[in-house]
Parts: structure tokens; C-alpha cells; sequence
């Protein structure tokens, strides 16, 4: 329309003499900068807000995400274009679309809904952002919002019954020059280093030598939760609901425990320690934020790591049932 204007006056200048289209000329092709200066406040002051609406959801239920605008001068804009990526990290699924308003005053709002049918950590980016004059000749690139990040958790599926191994005793050798104490001990003979307050008396009496305790200490088998990060993503669905179950369970229980999964290309075995549920949603953001492939290698391909003196009850998880 601009363009049609100014040939229209450049017209009117070559064949008409007077003073008026003289004048007219002059004022279109002024009209841009005008546009422009008028319109810097608003395009200079504009700010994205982008926020979904729950930080965390349980897979099937409703999200959506919510953009806001704001403007620190409160004027209105002519015209505000972007591009949208919506992504699953976990499944790959991706969706992309332009966005446009025209008319924008702040506070405005654009609401887009995103799938929760599978786990996983939904991300939304904003790229590409332009708003434009009033007349719309000149765009200006806008600073996109951080990235904005939606945990879609799993349904946890609580076993019917969490049954672990007894706790086992275990000797612990006394340190130079210190006692360790106990209800249980074993009977040994005493060595130099010995802490003098580990002699046993009336035993030392009876053998005519010094006779010193060992205590034992309880030592619980630390229970390590495996699944495979791979397969369909209904069997994986089910996988991380049995996971979360055995998880919530065992906090329950205060019962610390380990998660483990094998990276499904390299086999990197990545382990998370659980013994809160600031802990157990950090596990699971890790857990959703790597892809996961129709195959790949088993975390039972390895075995399973121990620390020294740690004795471990591993229970493998998969989309039937738990394995102890």
C-alpha cells in the first residue's frame, strides 16, 4: 500500500506543477521515518514472558504453555511474528509453526496446548522473533524468553508387596587408637594399634592373653532399581510407572537406593543416588531428558558395580513386573 502511495505522488509530481503534490511527495516519503519514530517506544520496550502452566504433570493430563507480552511503556504494537518449536526430549516428537499478532497491546496472551501422552521433558522455543513499525516496514529482532521446560512425570505404580533382604552383619576392623561400639561382636586376639578400650577383660582373664572385641555393624543392602532406556514408547511408559512406584516405595520405607540405566548407544551406565524427593525428581529429569531409541544396549549387559564393603539388592524393572 506504502508503494502504490508513493507512486501515486511520484505520478502526481511529474505531471502536475502545482505546489500541493510538491508537498504530498514530500510527506510520503517522510511517512516511513514518522511511522518509525513513533513506533520505537513500543518495539523497543516490548518483553516476551513465556511460562507453562504446571512445572510438572503426570503423563495423560492437560499442559499447555503461556506467552505473555509486555511492554514497560504500555503501547500497543502493530505487528508481533515468531517461530514455535514444541519438543518432547525423551520421544523426539517435535512440532514447529509461525505465530503472528497483529494489534498486540501488553499484556496479551498466546496459549498453546502441548501433548502429554508419553513421558518425558516437554520444551517450548521461541526463535525468530520480529515486531514490526506501525506501518509495517521495518522489523526489529526482539530477545526470545529462556527456554521454558515441562516435566511430564510417569503414574507411578506401586508394587503390591516391596519384600528386601535382611539386613546382614558385617566385622568392622577397629581403627588405631579409637573404639567402635556395637550390641554384637566377635572375639579376636589383640594386635598393636589396638584401641586399649576394645579389650575384652573377663575373656582375657579366662585365656591368659588380652582378648579384644570386633564390633559388627548392621549393614543394609542398598537396594539399585535398573531398567532398560529403550523400547516402545507404551512398554517404556509402563517401565518408568513401575519405576516410580519402587522409587516412592522405598522412600516410604526410608529406604536410600540407586537408580541405574544404561545409555542405549554407548552403554554408559549413569547412576543417581535417591534418598529424597528432591533427589528422586532429579533422577527423573535426568531420565526424561535423554532420547529414547526403538533399541539399544541393556544396562544387564554389564554387571552390576559394587562399592567396597557395599552389599547390594539389585532389582531390575520392566514393563511386567520387578525382578529382585
Amino acid at each position: 500500500m506504502y508503494a502504490l502511495a508513493l507512486l501515486f505522488t511520484l505520478m502526481g509530481q511529474i505531471l502536475d506543477v502545482g505546489y500541493l503534490f510538491h508537498y504530498i511527495f514530500v510527506l510520503t516519503l517522510c511517512l516511513p521515518l514518522l511511522g518509525l519514530l513513533l513506533s520505537l517506544p513500543a518495539m523497543l520496550g516490548l518483553r516476551f514472558r513465556l511460562t507453562p502452566q504446571w512445572d510438572e504433570v503426570r503423563r495423560g493430563c492437560p499442559a499447555a504453555w503461556t506467552l505473555v507480552l509486555e511492554n514497560r511503556f504500555s503501547l500497543p504494537l502493530a505487528r508481533v511474528s515468531g517461530r514455535v518449536i514444541l519438543r518432547n526430549r525423551l520421544t523426539g516428537e517435535t512440532k514447529c509453526f509461525r505465530e503472528k499478532r497483529r494489534g498486540a497491546l501488553p499484556g496479551d496472551k498466546a496459549v498453546w496446548e502441548t501433548g502429554t501422552v508419553h513421558c518425558g521433558l516437554a520444551e517450548c522455543e521461541l526463535s525468530r522473533l520480529r515486531v514490526c513499525d506501525c506501518l509495517g516496514l521495518f522489523a526489529l529482532p526482539v530477545r526470545a524468553p529462556a527456554l521454558g521446560r515441562l516435566l511430564i512425570s510417569p503414574i507411578p505404580e506401586r508394587p503390591a508387596a516391596l519384600v528386601l533382604p535382611e539386613d546382614q552383619g558385617t566385622p568392622v576392623p577397629t581403627p588405631q587408637g579409637k573404639a567402635v561400639f556395637g550390641e554384637d561382636y566377635d572375639l579376636r586376639a589383640f594386635q598393636p594399634g589396638d584401641s586399649p578400650r576394645t579389650i575384652h577383660w573377663k575373656m582375657s582373664a579366662k585365656r591368659d592373653e588380652l582378648v579384644a572385641r570386633e564390633f559388627l555393624e548392621n549393614k543394609r543392602p542398598v537396594p539399585v532399581l535398573t531398567f532398560d532406556h529403550f523400547g516402545p514408547l507404551h512398554r517404556l511408559d509402563e517401565v518408568l510407572d513401575r519405576l516410580a512406584g519402587y522409587s516412592q516405595a522405598l522412600l516410604d520405607q526410608e529406604r536410600p537406593h540407586e537408580i541405574r540405566w544404561a545409555n542405549p548407544e554407548t552403554g554408559t551406565v549413569q547412576r543417581y543416588a535417591v534418598s529424597c524427593e528432591r533427589e528422586w525428581k532429579a533422577c527423573l529429569t535426568a531420565i526424561l531428558s535423554e532420547p529414547a531409541p526403538a533399541l539399544g544396549r541393556s544396562i544387564l549387559e554389564s554387571p552390576l558395580a559394587a562399592e567396597r564393603d557395599e552389599v547390594l539388592c539389585h532389582i531390575h524393572i520392566t514393563a511386567e513386573e520387578g525382578t529382585i
